[in-house]
């Protein structure tokens, strides 16, 4: 009995896996919910689609297609445009690049993927500037979250929060023991961040929240 618990139980790999698949169906589940019950409301109803898309290619292959984000641009623009007349371009513009800007410094230190930057800039074309900063704040919530609990599944957590933190000393210039605590430990996990832009989100269209 003792051998086969032994065989069956799952080393880190697998519980992290496990975890980023549980991630994917979740974001999955509420993409197509949205889709249903709010399929009247265009903002909802294509942004969900979008979700549906990348929250499943960003869990299988780590992935969000050029293509999907390109569309939500495109539908971002035109839904501005029809509803705001000519200033809707600028309304559109304005969202894509604040959705540009929030994820931009990330993803140059590389903590973040050029999919993930781009996913939130074609999202803030289509919900305009102050909604696309709610919708990163209640995503970078919920992806602190979601990173604890990949940190609690993977193996020697402590260490690599050591890791996390020597690379936050280094970020703000402290000093060199910091670096080298970081580098002995393993390596940082890294996540799918597209189902965590998509529960930040529902998250906000939850709570009341609406474009422009």
């Amino acid at each position: 009995m003792h051998r086969y618990m032994k065989r069956i139980r799952m080393n880190s790999d697998d519980r992290l896996k496990m975890t980023r698949f549980g991630l994917g169906l979740i974001s999955c589940s509420l993409a197509f919910y949205f889709l249903l019950t709010h399929s009247r409301e265009p903002v909802v109803f294509f942004a969900s689609l979008y979700f549906l898309v990348i929250c499943a290619t960003d869990t299988l292959r780590n992935k969000i297609p050029n293509l999907a984000t390109l569309s939500l641009l495109l539908v971002g623009l035109g839904h501005r445009l029809s509803v705001n007349g000519p200033a809707g371009g600028g309304l559109a513009l304005a969202g894509l690049l604040t959705g540009l800007a929030l994820l931009i410094i990330p993803y140059l230190m590389g903590g973040m993927g050029g999919g993930d930057v781009k996913a939130l800039a074609a999202l803030g074309a289509l919900l305009g500037p102050a909604a696309i900063f709610q919708v990163f704040l209640l995503s970078g919530l919920i992806g602190g979250g979601i990173a604890l609990v990949y940190l609690a599944v993977s193996d020697k957590p402590l260490e690599r929060l050591l890791s996390w933190r020597g690379t936050l000393q280094q970020m703000i210039g402290s000093n060199r023991t910091a670096g080298e605590n970081a580098a002995k430990a393993p390596q940082l996990i890294k996540f799918s961040y597209g189902p965590s832009i998509a529960l930040g989100f529902f998250a906000f269209i939850s709570w009341g929240g609406s474009p422009i």
